[in-house]
């Protein structure tokens, strides 16, 4: 589940500060002195109506589970002392997720809503030790994410939710995707007020790719009630080992996907600081890149292959001479055919490792060239690969928009008249008139970055 500066069940989260020493009241008054009118209505009225939720559903407390809400307390408590920190915005991730929909199955809403409160309270204040802000905020939170997912599961009757059919696994599907929903939505509601984001994009970005967990869990959860429901108390022991295990598959994903992000990163650093001239050339073209596949509509994994490939597309020029590639006169024809083979090289290096391999053809064919004049293979039309044919059209924006130490760089209406000249001939026709219309529509200005480095890790890092 997400909360701010900490999670749950596998679904990411956003810190906004971390906590600077005891002066936690402090912290309170100045984030939310700093916070905008929109954000301080959403997260007071958030509040409130949490609070509501919590007395509508005390009314019908079970007093015969309280036994089994303190054991679930403690089971909430010890899977959020096994957290998983995300790269990525001071983020966590916890395993309690098929805790809280496995009580809400056996003990319904009331139970489970009282279970999260009083977990979340004794973590965040005495473990966590988290900023009154977030508490005040993740403890609502929690209420409205498990008490909505409680009441849409039981609103199906006891002919649909009793462990004794199947059937009950239809109202359990419903109330996960309730529980992700009300969760992810709520905090990304939160963090798009307290930056300026797209509600939307900010969801999309941080918490879509976390959709498939909570499917995951769904099984887990009704195996712990069924389990739990016929032979009581100590079969919770039986799911403790596999829960951290999960946790620990997670773990090891994470820190194989960061290391990726380094090794690109650092690839692409080691190519700025071979180029001084043409620093940034990478990460702006990449930005570019992205621009053009997300409007054409690539997919999540085909925008991630082009990203990599954008960023390393001129890999090969490090095995390129400094004065071929500094020369500002023209190149002779010798100079020319050395020059061409960047593409091969490059490919050739990016391609060593496994997770570039798909990348490595991209950056192969990138000064491919509709009419077939281009290197290496003189591939034409529909032979060159979409995202070749996209790192093309942004490595030529930016060389012609950028300044070299030789000139300046070319006003946008004339890079225009070039993309529009050479569409089809040198440009593929498509990406070209859509780079030409974005432009014109004011959706494709030009990038201006005061340190790549930071910002090419601080891109990739939004692929975890």
């Amino acid at each position: 589940m997400v909360e701010l500066g900490t999670e749950c069940g596998g679904l990411p989260t956003i810190i906004f500060t971390r906590d600077a020493g005891n002066d936690r009241y402090g912290i309170l008054t100045h984030e939310l002195r700093n916070s905008s009118a929109r954000f301080k209505l959403f997260y007071f009225s958030y509040i409130s109506f949490g609070i509501l939720v919590f007395g509508y559903l005390m009314r019908d407390f079970p007093l015969a589970h309280a036994r089994d809400v303190l054991l679930f307390i403690a089971l909430i408590i010890g899977a959020d002392t096994a957290q998983i920190s995300l790269p990525r915005g001071g983020a966590s991730i916890y395993a309690s997720s098929p805790i809280d929909l496995a009580a809400i199955m056996l003990f319904g809403a009331p139970a489970t809503v009282l279970i999260e409160t009083v977990a979340t309270i004794l973590s965040e204040v005495f473990i966590q030790r988290r900023s009154p802000i977030r508490i005040a905020f993740n403890v609502p939170l929690l209420i409205v994410t498990v008490g909505l997912a409680g009441l849409v599961f039981e609103s199906f009757g006891p002919n649909w939710t009793s462990l004794e059919s199947p059937r009950f696994l239809l109202p359990l599907l419903v109330c996960g995707l309730v529980y992700y929903v009300v969760n992810t939505f709520s905090i990304s509601t939160i963090i798009a007020l307290s930056d300026k984001r797209n509600l939307f994009r900010t969801w999309k970005q941080n918490y879509m790719w976390n959709f498939f967990h909570i499917l995951a869990f769904l099984p887990v959860a009704a195996i712990i009630a069924l389990v739990y429901s016929k032979n009581g108390m100590w079969t919770i022991a039986l799911f403790v080992v596999p829960l951290f295990l999960a946790r620990y598959t997670f773990q090891l994903y994470i820190e194989m996907k960061e290391a990726h992000i380094n090794t690109v990163a650092a690839l692409t650093s080691a190519l700025d600081a071979n180029d001084p001239y043409t620093h940034g050339h990478s990460y702006r073209v990449s930005r570019y890149a992205l621009r053009l596949g997300r409007a054409i509509g690539l997919t999540a994994k085909d925008l991630e292959i082009l990203e990599y490939s954008a960023l390393l597309h001129d890999i090969g020029k490090i095995a390129i001479k400094k004065d071929v590639l500094h020369k500002a006169g023209k190149l002779s024809a010798e100079e020319r055919l050395t020059l061409s083979t960047h593409p091969t090289i490059g490919a050739d290096i990016v391609e060593n490792l496994k997770f570039l391999k798909e990348a490595a053809v991209l950056v192969r064919y990138h000064h491919e060239q509709p009419d077939g004049k281009g290197y290496p293979h003189g591939l034409k039309g529909d032979e060159i690969p979409m995202g070749s044919r996209i790192l093309l059209c942004a490595d030529a924006f930016d060389a012609m928009t950028s300044d070299r130490p030789y000139r300046k760089g070319m006003p946008v209406d004339r890079v225009l008249d070039q993309f529009q000249k050479y569409g089809g001939v040198q440009f593929d026709l498509d990406v070209a008139s859509l780079l030409i219309r974005m432009v014109r529509a004011n959706e494709f200005s030009i990038i201006v970055e005061s340190d790549p480095t930071t910002a090419i890790y601080e891109s990739l890092k939004q692929r975890l």
